[in-house]
């Protein structure tokens, strides 16, 4: 009878250290969690690159690849089914050059990725400085029934000064 006694004290006593250890192992986990967040949140961030304003009379060489955004560019066929017709959105954020004939590329992938064709042309308008511009939509080539997918890049353009 009294060695039920003693080993249900031996018991709650190796219960009692179960729980001691349970409840260190949380706090010490706590805390490296607590040190990580706070090392990890002192880190130095990148920096950002800012381009220093141009000096008065002087203006920043024009960089349509950099100014030219392509908001969107949406792939169809013309009316006959039979070639690619696109509509392309751009912004221009340039405050100081207007962009004019736009080189674009457009590659067109079938299922598996494998490219099938890339077309290289050049769109004849221009986007003024801070403008958002939808281009008419234009035809791009003989439209091809495998193609799944497409990309459409800006390569380049001419830059002038806005007057």
């Amino acid at each position: 009878m009294f060695e039920e006694l003693e080993e249900d004290k031996e018991l709650k006593e190796s219960h009692k250290k179960r729980i001691w250890m349970g409840a260190c192992i949380v706090a010490a986990l706590v805390v490296v969690g607590a040190i990580v967040y706070v090392m990890s949140g002192s880190r130095a961030k990148t920096p950002v690159r800012v381009q220093p304003p141009a000096p008065a009379g002087q203006t920043v060489a024009a960089d349509a690849l950099r100014d030219l955004k392509l908001i969107r560019a949406v792939m169809g066929k013309d009316p006959s089914g039979l070639r690619v017709l696109w509509s392309v959105q751009l912004r221009n954020r340039s405050a100081v050059y207007t962009y004019s004939d736009i080189q674009y590329e457009a590659s067109y992938m079938n299922v598996q990725g494998k490219l099938l064709s890339v077309v290289r042309d050049t769109i004849k308008d221009s986007i003024g400085p801070g403008e958002q511009k939808t281009i008419p939509p234009f035809v791009d080539g003989v439209y091809d029934a495998r193609a799944s997918t497409f990309q459409f890049v800006i390569k380049g353009a001419t830059g002038t000064v806005a007057q």
